[in-house]
């Protein structure tokens, strides 16, 4: 009981933490993007769909997969070379305990890809904390948002017509 009321009051403070955004906004096209990391909240997002992503991405760039467990005794199925987060993971001030998370969240060159499907303090979090610098996802709060994503495959439509599409200078 007084588990599930810490973590409650983690969640909150999360949401209100402000997170330095200390970033230069850069867009790539595949041609110029070199690393990617893809993240999604594992309790919403099947594994068949990130191994499409990784699969789709890793022609073109290094992919690096984080994903994030609310629930990590239900959640099963696992990518082998991914890395597994989960709210303890996560300090009360914000801080990463595994320095795997934080050396991820802490580049700067390349792409992050938020798969994650619907709102989660945790993972909300986590992508406000990458240092990337260009974010691109469903919904807000992203450099780059795609609104209206059917599915997986619509949103590798999209990002692929979306990459081939910017000129660098």
């Amino acid at each position: 009981m007084f588990k599930c009321i810490a973590e409650g009051f983690k969640k909150r403070h999360l949401k209100n933490v402000v997170v330095k955004d200390e970033r230069v906004l850069s867009f790539y096209n595949l041609d110029t993007a070199k690393k990617c990391v893809v993240f999604w909240v594992a309790d919403d997002v099947p594994v068949s769909s990130v191994n499409k992503v990784r699969e789709a991405l890793a022609k073109h760039m290094d992919v690096c997969l984080l994903a994030f467990i609310r629930q990590p005794k239900l959640n099963t199925e696992q990518i082998q070379d991914a890395i597994y987060l989960d709210s303890s993971g996560i300090s009360y001030k914000g801080g990463f305990r595994d320095p795997r998370v934080q050396e991820i969240l802490n580049r700067k060159e390349g792409l992050l890809i938020d798969l994650s499907l619907k709102p989660d303090v945790c993972g909300d979090y986590i992508v406000k904390s990458a240092k990337a610098s260009c974010k691109i996802g469903y919904g807000t709060g992203h450099d780059i948002d795609f609104d209206g994503v059917r599915d997986i495959d619509d949103f590798m439509e999209r990002l692929f017509k979306l990459l081939t599409k910017i000129n660098t200078y």
